[in-house]
């Protein structure tokens, strides 16, 4: 929308050949020549750009569980990635459990990786729950916060794991993992045995 010396506004539209029009009677078309060019080729090649390629849709899921010497892991991620390059992770949860709801199509490679536990004695100490860390002061209560007897539970935290599975440091690369799962649509289970 532009506006003329007289005050009059008009509408200019961006025609796709080159020309930027007014839909009023008796306007003329113009020719933008630099600005129409350049905007049919980044149109041209937007629209091309998503025609063919990678199919990021074409996903599976994939559900198992994750085990070394006969134990579940209680922490970590398992990660697929396929020869493209595409790849997609879950969390291990505290049962030794993954759901990968988006898991990439044919043959992945895959990995796992479980955090070491923090070196600090305190952090450990927290962790394994023997240890509270400094007595935090009780602030003040806003009003209208109280618990009411009715009232739906409040979500609960994540889960801590008791103890940490420790695993060897190969299967958190995909050159060194040795593991590999073909993934098809729909869904599938992969136990992984490390």
């Amino acid at each position: 929308m532009s506006q003329t010396a007289t005050g009059r506004r008009q509408a200019l539209v961006w025609s796709g050949n080159g020309e930027c029009r007014d839909d009023q009677p008796g306007f003329q078309p113009r020719k933008l020549p630099i600005l129409g060019h350049g905007f049919a080729t980044l149109q041209s090649t937007s629209f091309t750009s998503g025609c063919g390629g990678l199919d990021w849709k074409s996903r599976g899921i994939v559900r198992g569980k994750v085990k070394t010497g006969g134990k579940l892991l209680t922490t970590g991620n398992v990660m697929f990635v396929n020869k493209d390059g595409i790849s997609t992770s879950s969390t291990i949860s505290v049962d030794g459990e993954y759901n990968m709801v988006d898991a990439p199509l044919g043959e992945c490679t895959v990995t796992v990786v479980v955090n070491k536990l923090p070196t600090d004695p305190g952090v450990r100490a927290r962790l394994s729950g023997k240890g509270s860390g400094p007595k935090m002061p009780e602030g003040p209560k806003m009003p209208g916060t109280e618990v009411v007897p009715d009232s739906p539970p409040l979500p609960s935290a994540p889960s801590i794991p008791k103890i940490i599975v420790p695993i060897d440091d190969k299967y958190a690369k995909p050159e060194t993992s040795g593991l590999k799962f073909t993934v098809i649509k729909g869904e599938q289970t992969y136990d992984i045995e490390l």
